[in-house]
């Protein structure tokens, strides 16, 4: 065996891990790039695409360096698609930094990332693991007249729930590791009872009328996952109205009367959530995440995100490393 292939722990002995390709310190399933591509589950009102997984783990006996610090600094999430969270082992602290709030992570936390939100991770204790999933919902031709999808937070599975998705998980891992999934077939059998564990704890709930009452929250929802979607190519508003064939006015009421804001500064709030995921864990150039969110070009970005977080884009950039090159 090469020198960056490990054994796991006594916990989890026949999984093979590797260093993770884009989180230094931690490691992950042997094999899980090749294996968590797209897949499609059809059903008849609604198709789950799932876009991929992954598996992060953090011990020091793994690690080789010995030092329970080196998930000092946060991990840092976010995505185009839901994110199902699952804490295997350790305890810490997963902050929704758009939303303002957080809360402790702790093995058995089962929750969903909205779309577009940053989401932070800070150790505190203990060895670390936990799997995710990216994943989303899309509603079929045969769907009703109103469809739409809304997320509720996070749970705790305790006792034999939780042993259960613990073991559904390693066992996924191992067949993966080992190279045993050929087809795939094993991974989405396991993915789809992680999302039936969704729906079944009401994380996921599902709004399918023949006859919606409110046309109006329909509309708005609509359009929020028309951006959601969509804003990396979108140029204009006039977008949604050829879309859908409302007027933009129009539909700007009931957007604002539903979610509290323009649709203007819905899309331009989305867009600078990912570019401050950017500038925090890329390095990619200002005109290079301008146009990956969606802007023409640097200077319009700039503007927007001075006028909006009281900064140009290089010093948000800068003082975020300035802030994690404090030491306590």
């Amino acid at each position: 065996m090469s020198d960056n292939r490990h054994k796991a722990p006594e916990q989890l002995q026949e999984i093979l891990l590797s260093p993770h390709p884009e989180f230094s310190h931690l490691f992950t399933c042997e094999h899980i790039n090749e294996c968590s591509g797209d897949y499609a589950i059809t059903l008849p009102s609604m198709q789950v695409q799932i876009h991929g997984f992954d598996y992060l783990k953090y011990a020091p006996d793994i690690s080789g360096s010995g030092h329970p610090d080196l998930l000092s600094e946060p991990l840092r999430f976010q995505q185009d698609y839901y994110r199902l969270w699952y804490q295997m082992e350790g305890q810490g602290i997963l902050q929704n930094v758009t939303g303002k709030s957080f809360g402790t992570a702790r093995p058995g936390l089962l929750g969903v990332m909205e779309k577009g939100e940053r989401h932070t991770y800070l150790h505190q204790k203990e060895n670390f693991s936990c799997f995710q999933v990216l994943f989303s919902l899309h509603s079929t031709g045969s769907a009703k007249c109103f469809w739409s999808a809304k997320i509720e937070g996070k749970t705790v599975l305790e006792g034999g729930e939780r042993a259960a998705f613990d073991a559904g998980i390693k066992d996924l891992l191992n067949r993966i590791s080992q190279n045993r999934d050929q087809f795939r077939l094993f991974s989405l059998s396991r993915l789809a009872d992680m999302l039936v564990t969704l729906f079944d704890k009401d994380l996921i709930i599902i709004e399918d009328s023949r006859f919606p009452r409110n046309k109006a929250k329909i509309l708005a929802a609509k359009a929020k996952n028309y951006m959601d979607s969509h804003y990396m190519g979108m140029h204009h508003q006039r977008d949604i109205e050829n879309e859908f064939g409302i007027d933009i006015n129009y539909l700007n009421i009931l957007f604002k009367k539903e979610y509290g804001k323009t649709l203007y500064k819905y899309m331009t709030e989305m867009r600078l959530e990912h570019a401050k995921h950017l500038l925090e864990t890329s390095t990619d150039t200002i005109t290079d995440i301008a146009l990956r969110i969606g802007y023409p070009n640097a200077n319009s970005f700039s503007r927007a995100f001075k006028r909006c977080e009281r900064k140009t884009p290089q010093l948000y950039r800068d003082d975020n490393r300035r802030a994690l090159s404090v030491k306590p």
